[in-house]
């Protein structure tokens, strides 16, 4: 997440002057919010006293109640997955369950049929996703999405070209594209010879049908979990299984933007009494998710001012559909110094609710997500605001899932690290003792916690140095001394979809397409991304991942929206007075050369035939022409 589109990214920051008010008080007068668990100095973890505000979800029969709440008032659990060896053809189910009370026992229901032992031995026997429900003794139950398999997952057809078994090649970020518009895409992406897609992140999300700064859910509502169910804005997890499916069936791998720093921003959550006294008392409602059919529950601190009606406390973090409680998040501060390694890894990054990555529990939690993640296909994953996590706390995450994978990493798999380094990168990358860092220090921590250097080099770091000052994302700032194979690179990104946003300073030697840079100067940066890539001395060998945005032109006014529709005003229905829309328009077109053009309309700049072909050529494959992919011809034109 970019560092200067905070503002675009979070949504509300704490309020000045919030009065402190005792927990249990009824509704509080005036325009009195809370301003529990704020804290400053070396303090960073959320006080054990705060568990008494867990449980502030609606019950049955409460006014709050929507049937998809189930019955997380009392109730949570989650599926821990371990696959028996790295064949990944069998695998240990777990469900961890927690209960209100404590005295509670659980039935556990694996696809329809009840044991009371929470563990289930599965193997490749099981050709479909599993079914899981946990029933309480209290009579409280609740049902976990589907577990999926890797065994279940298409494998992915060979073609030619020097992919190295899946550890070079193209990725195109399909920014703001639905799964089914992108399951439509797959077989061109496979004849044009990219790689691999990126999607965005699948996870439950905010959403909302009231405008925020006259925006109907703008696409960084993206960037804010509910929770790590796949059901995200782009799609259910149906959609996505069967997308991923579809894409590998044509050779092509796919992507997950895994966004595990943060859930959602402080005061956009589920609570429906939120008012602001530093705006007026202004009031808003609640958020509701990208999940089909109702919300999973969510709440944070922020704007809030009435208590639980079954706790008597105020509201603090708490994700049921995770589950995370108060105690799995740092307390709340401002991320005021970019240099600081308290404040970048504890702070709350635009306000968004910092999760507390140094507990094991919370770890686990994290690699249980993108152990999911593989099971349902995804080949690998960018880790978004990867230096918000410390490093130390980032390989512990990344050795349990290195466990959850049968103690090897796939042979294919790999994940790319968002760090952004700004003015910081001799902390972050030059100085391997400085204390936060995410080059030698953290290659070095992954070697000792025995990740072998296949692996090593399977966990990248995206390098926002790129292209002008490239030296600056390598481990010790120096190219000579470590290469270039540990490195992720492009030139036009999704950070930079914002009006006004420097996270990244290209010069002359990059643009951004949607914001004036000229069509032939932005297909010339993007050719050199594969022929001439900045700092390079071995193109076939260097810089071994490289990524091309596919994005989206804004609406009229700047309009921040997804052409998917659910940014568009007719979805409206609280404040729509000031509405800026962004009207419906189709990701997928299968005549489309590229460079499409118009307020709103998808760009499609990886259907280019100069990009292209200048990616196959990288990648040892003969020139085409458009029509192989632009047309429905099913027969390869070579020239």
């Amino acid at each position: 997440m970019a560092m200067t589109s905070r503002l675009a990214r979070g949504l509300f920051a704490a309020a000045a002057g919030q009065l402190v008010l005792a927990d249990g008080d009824g509704p509080l007068p005036d325009c009195q919010v809370y301003s529990n668990n704020q804290c400053n100095g070396d303090v960073v973890e959320t006080d054990e006293k705060y568990e008494q505000n867990r449980w502030f979800t609606p019950l049955p029969g409460d006014s709050d109640y929507i049937p998809s709440f189930q019955s997380y008032g009392k109730l949570v659990a989650h599926a821990h997955v371990t696959y028996s060896d790295d064949s990944l053809s069998s695998a240990t189910v777990e469900i961890i369950a927690k209960h209100k009370d404590p005295s509670a026992t659980f039935t556990y229901v694996f696809d329809g049929k009840e044991q009371s032992d929470g563990k289930l031995d599965v193997s490749s026997s099981q050709t479909g996703p599993l079914s899981v429900e946990i029933k309480a003794s209290d009579g409280s139950s609740i049902s976990l999405d589907p577990v999926d398999f890797r065994w279940n997952a298409a494998p992915v057809k060979e073609r030619e070209g020097d992919y190295k078994g899946g550890q070079k090649g193209a990725i195109v970020e399909m920014f703001g594209w639905p799964h089914a518009d992108i399951e439509k895409e797959c077989e061109a992406l496979g004849k044009m010879g990219y790689m691999g897609v990126k999607v965005f992140p699948p996870h439950e999300q905010v959403m909302s049908g009231e405008p925020f700064n006259n925006m109907l859910n703008p696409w960084y509502f993206m960037y804010q979990p509910v929770s790590y169910r796949l059901q995200g804005r782009m799609g259910t997890r149906d959609d996505l299984r069967k997308m991923i499916n579809t894409c590998r069936s044509f050779g092509v791998r796919v992507f997950a933007d895994a966004v595990v720093n943060h859930m959602s921003g402080g005061g956009n959550d589920a609570n429906p009494k939120h008012r602001n006294p530093g705006a007026g008392c202004a009031k808003w409602g609640n958020k509701t998710s990208s999940l089909p059919g109702g919300h999973s529950p969510y709440y944070t601190q922020d704007f809030t001012y009435a208590p639980g009606t079954h706790t008597g406390q105020a509201p603090l973090q708490e994700f049921p559909a995770v589950p995370y409680g108060p105690l799995d998040f740092h307390c709340e501060r401002a991320l005021n110094s970019w240099s600081d390694p308290l404040d970048l890894n504890a702070g709350w990054l635009t306000g968004l609710t910092d999760l507390n990555t140094e507990k094991e529990s919370v770890q686990e939690r994290i690699a249980d997500y993108m152990t999911d993640l593989i099971g349902i296909g995804f080949s690998g994953f960018r880790i978004d605001a990867a230096k918000h996590i410390k490093p130390d706390d980032l390989v512990a995450i990344l050795s349990k899932f290195r466990r959850n994978v049968g103690g090897k990493l796939p042979s294919d798999f790999f994940t790319w690290l968002e760090i952004l380094l700004g003015g910081e990168a001799d902390l972050l990358m030059c100085n391997s003792d400085s204390g936060y860092n995410y080059g030698a220090y953290f290659s070095g921590a992954l070697a000792k916690a025995g990740f072998s250097e296949e692996e090593v080099n399977a966990i990248k770091t995206w390098n926002s140095g790129f292209p002008k000052e490239a030296e600056k994302g390598v481990d010790n700032c120096d190219i000579g001394k470590t290469g270039l194979q540990r490195q992720a690179v492009q030139n036009d990104d999704a950070d930079q979809q914002n009006p006004g946003s420097s996270s990244r300073d290209m010069g002359d030697t990059g643009c951004v397409l949607i914001k004036g840079c000229a069509e032939e100067d932005h297909r010339k940066h993007e050719v050199d991304l594969f022929t001439n890539p900045a700092s390079a001395t071995n193109n076939d060998v260097d810089y071994p991942i490289r990524i091309l945005l596919s994005s989206y032109y804004w609406g009229p006014d700047q309009v921040q929206g997804i052409p998917d529709g659910k940014s568009d005003c007719s979805q409206c229905t609280v404040n729509c007075d000031g509405c800026k829309g962004m009207p419906f328009q189709q990701a997928f077109d299968a005549s489309s050369t590229g460079y499409d053009k118009g307020e709103g309309s998808y760009t499609r700049v990886h259907r280019d035939i100069t990009i292209v072909n200048a990616m196959r050529s990288w990648m040892g494959l003969k020139a085409i022409t458009a029509d192989v992919y632009a047309t429905a011809k099913t027969e390869q034109l070579i020239v």
